[in-house]
């Protein structure tokens, strides 16, 4: 923890607390924290699973929080302790979830000059343990009588009969931010207080009861101070458990408080200092307009965010403009308020603010939406928000605005009523990523790579440098609440200046001096390219982009198997996704091309081809075999089974409506554990016999498995997997059908006469590179022709045994040794013989 100047008396107060929270990193139970490395890095980590380590070798403790860049100068503060006030610093505040909320811990910082190394700050708005409540007329109220005895102990000079040392350690630093005046400043003993706000905070500061949600930290020009803005929260004063709790002594261990979340405010501290202490100066219910949100719900604040706007001074000619953007009415809506010129409050209280002026209401065209994380680029107001399900991570959604504060209306009487302007416009999922890649930790960015936004970072808003700040939450099975295991995911965020789209991409671990993160990536020309089926294990293509005006050439990517496998399962036209190759300044980026792929059709998804298999899961879904030849990869055949119910072994058949020759087939399984396969075919007797010469090996999971084998012309093929323990999931199976362009003849036919009689003579010249088997047919008869040579003809003249033929057609057939046919229709003049 780096040594900031503080009071001589607190010293001994600031080592217990750093000890308590290494205590608690030790031996909280189930918290099941991945190992962190115990060295910090030049690079911000992929989101894998491990812990961040501080410069100490800590695991970072700031969750739901913000990352804000100050100058030094600025601010007039040496915050690295480098003797000099020279640097741009950036600060990082957060939750600490050393506890996982039972009791609250409060809000840590860190400070970094490099967005990846950081350093402990402490915490800096600490939660208490000092109980100083009472129940009045049926509320909990703060007891005045047991705030003064607080301050009683905390004047303390030595410890006594009635106060430890650690118990005076505890109350000094509980109350220092909050002294006016100092009767002794060197021992700790005050003259005057905050009293309000100290009495304020000894109530909505207790660890036991309160909620310490989503901090952010604002620093505001007109009053030189650093301002946490937070989710501040707990029972109602009214709950009759608090109320239980309170009458029964406060006790810690009694955690039977029913829901925290019922006062749904927001919380306002200050410092000096960024390392604090911070003074809690207001906790407040924010602005509602009359008869719109429903009763008991007005003015409701939970997950949160702050956004600065830079330059812009509507409010205040030196404090920026600041705005409070929360979910409110039950995180039904969500809502945006102006700040104060000091960030301590709403600029007007409750329903004393205007409408479409101060505040605006139910802003998304969504319902539920939570966790807003805002930014402004290119003229345009950026809102990233997450859906609302506990801990769970959700699908992410984008919004964008061109003002903060819009006109919406008061939509009342209707909890379910849009406002018919205002409302942001709605982008989608802005996180981009082949799910299916595995070297970047979660990489599948349907919920934005396991993550819910909590803030983006503008590194330099002119320029369009910007970061995605996440949490991934982890439970403590010991407190049904997020815990230590809690993780962070960090990304690069791209906005198109042209376009205005935005896009997050998980790159990795990624390097913060990288500007090329920051803009998104233009081919040269389009990705438009060409293949055949069979070039799927092969297909390696080039190509050249453009990023921020540089061009990079002869790039390639690490296709998504996913979408290789979709695209190379038969001819056509598909989409592609994938991320460039190699280790240059764009590894890792996300590209998306389409692939023409030419080449023969997968037998299994041709019309009258059946399949069936000798198991399928049909617990928790049914995923039967028609799923892995219906040409979606979305859907998949899948032998899971729950408890002793999986199965050694299974086939799958392929039953073909025609004879066609074969000689691979492929497949890529997604779980499971596939020892090894077996393939068989279908004789013309109906008799299944195995192939011969099998080659290839099963892969592992997610990757391509491919069994060539001697060609053989069937009207079917069984594959045997062996599963021992375990299952199997393939989205489609493909069995190759013939190449090439298929056999072709050219055929003519003429009625020649003979002895008063008509005959008919027909020809076919085998105009293809191999043999063919030719029939020829008429009406007169027809004859089979095998094995015509390339430019050799079957010939055969036909006895009609009449006198004159009408003018009319014969059928010439040609088959290739691969099973192919062509059909020649030919046609043919009368005669009259006689």
């Amino acid at each position: 923890m780096l040594d900031h100047p503080r009071r001589a008396w607190s010293a001994s107060c600031l080592t217990v607390a750093a000890l308590v929270v290494t205590a608690g990193l030790a031996t909280t139970a189930g918290a099941a924290a991945a190992p962190a490395s115990t060295e910090p890095g030049s690079t911000v980590p992929a989101p894998d699973g491990t812990a961040w380590p501080d410069a100490d070798g800590h695991p970072i403790m700031a969750h739901g929080g913000s990352v804000v860049t100050v100058s030094e100068a600025e601010v007039g503060l040496d915050i690295t302790g480098d003797g000099t006030q020279d640097q741009d610093v950036h600060l990082w505040y957060g939750e600490d979830k050393t506890n996982a909320t039972r009791p609250v811990d409060g809000v840590r910082g860190y400070w970094s000059t490099d967005l990846a190394t950081w350093h402990d700050l402490g915490r800096v708005l600490p939660t208490h343990q000092h109980f100083t409540l009472t129940v009045e007329d049926g509320e909990v109220q703060v007891d005045p009588a047991k705030v003064e005895a607080l301050k009683d102990v905390a004047n303390k000079t030595a410890p006594d009969d009635g106060s430890t040392q650690e118990q005076i350690d505890e109350a000094k630093a509980f109350v220092a931010p909050y002294v006016e005046t100092w009767a002794d400043e060197a021992n700790g003993v005050a003259a005057s207080y905050d009293e309000d706000n100290l009495a304020n905070a000894s109530y909505r500061l207790n660890g036991n009861i309160n909620i310490v949600e989503r901090p952010k930290m604002l620093w505001n020009a007109k009053t030189s101070k650093f301002v946490i803005i937070y989710h501040a929260d707990g029972p109602l004063a009214t709950s009759t458990e608090l109320r239980r709790w309170v009458d029964g002594g406060g006790d810690p261990a009694d955690r039977d408080l029913g829901s925290r979340y019922g006062r749904a405010e927001i919380g306002f501290a200050t410092s000096d200092t960024p390392w604090g202490p911070f003074r809690l100066v207001n906790t407040t219910k924010m602005n509602w307009a009359e008869g719109v949100p429903p009763a008991g719900r007005e003015g409701d604040s939970r997950d949160m965010t702050v956004f600065q706007d830079e330059g812009e001074h509507a409010v205040d000619p030196v404090a920026d403009d600041a705005y409070a953007v929360y979910s409110s009415e039950m995180n039904k809506w969500m809502y945006v308020s102006r700040l104060n010129a000091e960030y301590t409050g709403p600029l007007a209280e409750g329903t004393d603010a205007t409408l479409g002026e101060d505040f605006s209401n139910r802003v998304l065209p969504d319902f539920s939406r939570e966790a807003s994380a805002v930014f402004k680029t290119g003229g345009w107001y950026y809102m990233i928000t997450s859906g609302t399900d506990g801990w769970a991570s959700t699908p992410v959604v984008a919004y964008r605005s061109r003002s903060m504060i819009t006109p919406t209306e008061a939509v009342v009487g209707n909890h379910d009523g849009h406002p018919a302007t205002g409302q942001w416009e709605r982008l989608g999922n802005p996180c981009v990523g082949a799910a299916d890649r595995d070297d970047v930790g979660t990489a599948d960015p349907a919920m934005c790579f396991d993550s819910q936004p909590t803030f983006v970072i503008t590194l330099d808003q002119e320029a369009g440098h910007f970061v995605y700040m996440g949490d991934r939450w982890k439970i403590d099975p010991s407190t049904g609440s997020a815990g230590q295991g809690s993780r962070y995911v960090w990304a690069p965020v791209q906005v198109d200046s042209q376009t205005g789209d935005l896009t997050i991409e998980n790159v990795g671990p990624w390097d913060p001096r990288n500007e090329t993160l920051f803009r998104p990536l233009e081919p040269v020309a389009p990705l438009e390219l060409e293949a055949s089926t069979e070039d799927r294990d092969d297909f390696d293509p080039t190509f050249d982009v453009v990023v921020d005006g540089v061009r990079y050439d002869d790039l390639t990517a690490r296709w998504s198997p996913a979408s290789l496998d979709a695209a190379f399962s038969a001819p056509g036209t598909y989409p592609l996704e994938g991320h460039v190759a190699g280790d240059g300044p764009l590894a890792g980026r996300h590209v998306t091309a389409t692939v023409d792929v030419t080449g023969p059709a997968n037998l299994c998804t041709e019309p009258g081809t059946t399949v069936s298999a000798s198991f399928h899961q049909t617990d928790y879904g049914t995923f039967p075999a028609q799923a892995a030849c219906d040409g979606d990869h979305a859907t998949t055949w899948s032998t899971w089974a729950s408890g002793s119910g999986k199965q050694d072994r299974v086939s799958f058949t392929i039953s073909l409506a025609d004879r066609h020759r074969v000689g691979s087939v492929r497949f890529t399984s997604t779980e499971g554990t596939i020892a090894s396969v077996g393939v068989e075919h279908q004789d013309a007797d109906g008799s299944w016999r195995p192939v011969s010469s099998p080659s290839g090996t099963v892969a592992a999971p997610g990757a391509q498995t491919r069994i060539s084998f001697e060609p053989v012309v069937t009207s079917g093929v069984r594959l045997t997997f062996d599963t021992p323990g375990s299952w199997l999931k393939i989205p489609e199976i493909v069995l190759p059908g013939p190449t090439g362009d298929g056999p072709q003849a050219t055929t003519e036919a003429e009625v020649r006469c003979l002895g008063g009689r008509a005959l008919l003579a027909v020809r076919a010249v085998n105009t293809s590179d191999g043999p063919v088997d030719v029939t020829l047919g008429s009406a007169y008869g027809t004859r089979d022709v095998a094995d015509v040579a390339p430019g050799a003809s079957a010939y055969q003249t036909f006895a009609t045994r009449q006198a004159s033929v009408e003018a009319g057609s014969v059928t010439v057939t040609v088959t290739d040794p691969t099973g192919r046919t062509a059909v020649v229709p030919t046609t043919h003049a009368g005669a009259d013989c006689s």
